[in-house]
């Protein structure tokens, strides 16, 4: 199946910054923009079923943006929530937490199935890791990635041997 992996949209950072923290309006254009491409992957064949959020409120204003367009509710995945949320978690439990997530994603859609799932970049260095079938590690790299920008992976059970 194709996950499509959406950093959030360019937020307003509190002092200090927060999982509460909101999206700034050039994020909200930038959101509209990824939406409407995703919309016409749509229209042209990608069968794109749902739309999964971290609970965090930058991702869950981004993926509403999107599922305006595409016609679909969002499913907050706490398992999303981004690192740093949960007292004491280690790296490798966040890897392990959001591999968890994915592999019940997958399960619960076919091959030909595609799923949009908005997060924080953090999480999206463990999905790039499981796509890749890199093992968890006890770095925490971090990898920038433009707010916004979609990026398709094929996802199969056998990501998670």
């Amino acid at each position: 199946m194709k996950m499509i992996f959406v950093h959030h949209a360019n937020r307003q950072k509190g002092n200090p910054p927060s999982q509460h923290d909101d999206i700034t309006s050039l994020g909200e254009q930038d959101a509209i923009i990824t939406a409407r491409l995703l919309k016409r992957a749509k229209d042209m064949g990608m069968n794109i079923k749902a739309i999964f959020s971290s609970p965090i409120k930058r991702c869950i204003k981004t993926a509403k943006i999107i599922s305006d367009e595409l016609n679909l509710e969002i499913t907050e995945e706490p398992r999303f929530d981004e690192f740093g949320s949960v007292p004491h978690e280690s790296w490798v439990e966040l890897q392990s937490r959001v591999r968890e997530a994915l592999f019940d994603i997958v399960c619960k859609f076919d091959n030909g199935d595609a799923v949009v799932c908005v997060n924080s970049g953090f999480n999206i260095v463990a999905f790039i890791q499981l796509a890749f079938n890199l093992p968890p590690n006890k770095n925490a790299p971090f990898i920038h990635i433009p707010s916004c920008s979609p990026m398709v992976f094929e996802i199969t059970k056998e990501n998670f041997i």
